[in-house]
């Protein structure tokens, strides 16, 4: 961190000191400290949850938000910030980080992703990983699909402006793969805000800092911000039978084409849960979130346990009625 104090202006509900006190540090590949975790954990095995953030932002945004779930009993680790990687660099780096934390803390992993997160997150998800579930928020898609496209290019003044650029950026790509974009061509944090007042106030405080904030990434190369439509999946996506929870704010981002995509899933046990805001959703309102996410992740522990007991319990009543 180029200012390890800067993000202690971003918690709305928690004294960061006390956030700070619990903070520690692992890395997933060992020898590239560019893979670092934010980690909070307890001294017990507990479930783990890996959250990767959307784009720009770094680990420490999403601090708050941890640290309450974390108080609930779940161990959280924290992606670091995407950086300068494409949508399947970045598939790979989250498998890196998965393999990882099932290795040293056990199968019992969900992941909360959210934007650029949420679609590498979802990749490795059609890709085949196994893993408790998955919870997306200002995400997935299927980046090569038309209705996506026309989703992100009807999408207010950024719509707009990626309409007008992505021709221009499919030829430049090929001759100028790491030519830098400014993040806010295609996605400006301003635009986003919540326009309802109760969410308004504290995400404009949030995205003034976000602007001054030494450690954001402030551009993408072109390569990188390409691979956000040009990505095929990796994977069908009937193939997907992992529990996955949908966030799904109502003022977000493409918000139609989420919830199409939604209903669009064949797994069985899936949800949507709609709140009443914007992109900012989680940050502006982190107790609010820290138990959906909770509720999500104890609704299939109890399950998971459901199934496991329910075979035994089947053997006994065969035994008991003398079939075995």
């Amino acid at each position: 961190m180029k200012n390890k104090n800067y993000w202690k202006q971003y918690p709305i509900v928690t004294n960061p000191d006390d956030i700070e006190k619990v903070i520690r540090k692992e890395y997933f590949v060992p020898e590239d400290k560019n893979c670092e975790l934010l980690t909070m954990k307890h001294s017990q095995n507990n479930s783990c949850l890996l959250i990767s953030m959307g784009s720009g932002g770094h680990a420490y945004v999403f601090a708050e938000l941890a640290y309450l779930i974390y108080k609930k009993g779940t161990d959280v680790f924290i992606m670091p910030k995407h950086g300068p990687h494409t949508i399947s660099e970045l598939v790979i780096r989250h498998e890196d980080a998965v393999k990882y934390l099932q290795k040293f803390y056990g199968e019992n992993i969900h992941i909360y992703s959210e934007g650029l997160g949420g679609l590498s997150v979802f990749y490795l998800a059609l890709k085949g990983i196994k893993i408790k579930s998955f919870l997306f928020e200002n995400s997935p898609a299927i980046l090569t699909e038309s209705a996506f496209h026309h989703a992100m290019k009807m999408d207010g003044k950024a719509g707009r402006r990626r309409a007008f650029l992505l021709p221009l950026f499919k030829l430049l790509v090929k001759i100028l793969p790491n030519l830098l974009i400014p993040i806010r061509t295609y996605l400006a944090w301003h635009e986003v805000i919540d326009k309802d007042l109760k969410n308004y106030e504290k995400e404009e405080k949030l995205v003034k800092a976000y602007d001054y904030d030494p450690d954001f990434d402030k551009s993408y190369p072109l390569k990188a911000v390409m691979s956000l439509v040009d990505t095929p999946p990796p994977g069908n996506l009937e193939n997907l039978n992992i529990p996955t929870l949908f966030i799904f704010a109502k003022r977000g981002l493409i918000p139609v084409y989420f919830k199409t995509l939604f209903e669009r899933l064949t797994m069985k046990e899936k949800h949507l849960e709609e709140v009443d805001g914007g992109v900012f959703w989680m940050l502006s309102n982190p107790e609010k979130a820290t138990e959906i996410i909770i509720k999500w992740i104890n609704n299939v522990k109890n399950k998971n346990i459901e199934a496991g007991i329910k075979p035994i319990l089947n053997d006994t009543s065969r035994i008991l009625n003398n079939e075995i």
